[in-house]
Order: structure tokens, then C-alpha cells, then sequence
């Protein structure tokens, strides 16, 4: 029983239950915050190869030349060399994000480094990267002839594709 000439105030109980509910949320608004920021950087280093693709088909094109790009999957960085630039054009993926596996139709790149070659057309070998940020994952699946991206989370499907 509370004396009437005393203020009321929050006991050490009701202080402690309000911590612990803000302290859930709070943990609740992180992981989910955490996830999507994780998603948002998957998209840009999806469309950081798709930039990286087009400018070196472009250039093969253009220039009726072969042309390279270097991939260093350690730096994350995907280097396009042309025979007619003097400087190489470089495109790296947001930070945090890293290749995590390599596929070519019906081979599996194990080193780090490996080069993907534009023919004077401005068609490749048809590839996949399999780019990762923490516990996420997803699959970039260029397409050779076209450089059409495809997007997804299955393996499987990556193999599938692949093999067409």
C-alpha cells in the first residue's frame, strides 16, 4: 500500500519490463533492417555485373575485337580490357559482398581469378556467380548470346540453365 503523501512513480519492475520489450524490438527492427540492407546491396552487385557485362560487350562490338574482363573474385572486382584503351575499365562490387562460386556451362571455376572472353560479335560463354553477404545469397546468371541477367536463389536452376 502506497502512503498518500508520497508521488507516485514506476516501481523497478515496470522499469525493467519496458527495457526488456524495447530491448525486443529494438533486436526485431535490427534483423529486419539488417536483411534488407543485405537484399539492396545484392541488387546493386547484380547490376554492377550487369554494367560490367554490357560495357564489355559494347566495346567487342564497337571495336570488332576481342575483349577481356578479368574477374579477382578476392577483390571483388571485375576488370574490362579492351585492345584499344590504354587504361583497363574497372567495375567493383558494393562493399561486404563477395563471389562466393563460379560456373561455366558444365565447368566449375575454382581459382580465383579467371577471365570471361568477348568475341569480336560481343558474345560469351554463358556464366553464373553466386554473390554473398552474410547468411544471404543469390545467383547472377548471364546469359552468353544475349546478356540477358537471370536472378535466383536455386542452384539447380543455375545448373539447368547452364546446360542449355
Amino acid at each position: 500500500m502506497r502512503n498518500g503523501n508520497h508521488p507516485r512513480g514506476f516501481t523497478l519492475l515496470e522499469l525493467v519490463i519496458t527495457l526488456v520489450i524495447l530491448g525486443v524490438l529494438s533486436a526485431i527492427a535490427t534483423t529486419s533492417l539488417t536483411g534488407r540492407i543485405g537484399h539492396h546491396q545484392l541488387t546493386q552487385a547484380s547490376q554492377v555485373i550487369a554494367n560490367s557485362d554490357t560495357y564489355a560487350r559494347r566495346q567487342a562490338s564497337n571495336q570488332r575485337q576481342s575483349v577481356r574482363t578479368s574477374v579477382a573474385r578476392l577483390a571483388n572486382l571485375l576488370r574490362v580490357k579492351t585492345p584499344q584503351e590504354q587504361k583497363d575499365r574497372s567495375f567493383k562490387l558494393p562493399g561486404g559482398i563477395s563471389i562466393a562460386d563460379v560456373k561455366f556451362a558444365g565447368q566449375a571455376i575454382t581459382t580465383t581469378n579467371f577471365d570471361i572472353q568477348y568475341n569480336q560479335y560481343g558474345i560469351s560463354r554463358s556464366y553464373a556467380l553466386k554473390l554473398t553477404k552474410g547468411s544471404l545469397s543469390r545467383w547472377i546468371i548471364v546469359l552468353g548470346a544475349s546478356g540477358q541477367i537471370i536472378q535466383t536463389n536455386n542452384e539447380e536452376e543455375v545448373n539447368e540453365i547452364l546446360s542449355l
